[in-house]
């Protein structure tokens, strides 16, 4: 267990050490690692929309003194789509086992479904 763990690190250090330009990337391996750094991004703006939209909507309910129910049905809804977005592209990983796509699948599915609740999130917040 011990070898392959250190296996694994091993190769993950490795993957990171030289600089992949996605705009050639051809082989599994450079598809997968371009399509998560894509993913970490889309997840960084999706995380700092999540925040601006939860703070926004303090100030905006702050004199109603029911923010903490709007808070904690907004956090709720985000967690429920959490779960829904795992679960959606976690069947989309099994429908592609089979092939070496399946990462970048996986990773192509959590990247559009994190794009779309940045563009609710966004839609959310002008109402």
């Amino acid at each position: 267990m011990r070898q392959l763990l250190s296996l694994l690190t091993l190769a993950c250090t490795c993957s990171f050490a030289h600089a992949i330009d996605c705009s050639k990337a051809q082989n599994t391996m450079d598809l997968n690692e371009c399509a998560s750094i894509d993913l970490q991004k889309v997840e960084a703006k999706l995380n700092q929309v999540y925040q601006r939209v939860l703070k926004s909507t303090e100030k905006d309910y702050a004199s109603e003194g029911n923010y903490a129910d709007i808070k904690k049905s907004f956090i709720n809804a985000q967690r429920a789509w959490i779960k829904f977005r795992e679960a959606d592209c976690d069947a989309v990983y099994q429908r592609n086992i089979g092939g070496t796509i399946r990462t970048v699948m996986h990773l192509g599915c959590m990247r559009a479904h994190a794009l779309k609740r940045i563009a609710d999130l966004e839609e959310y917040e002008k109402n």
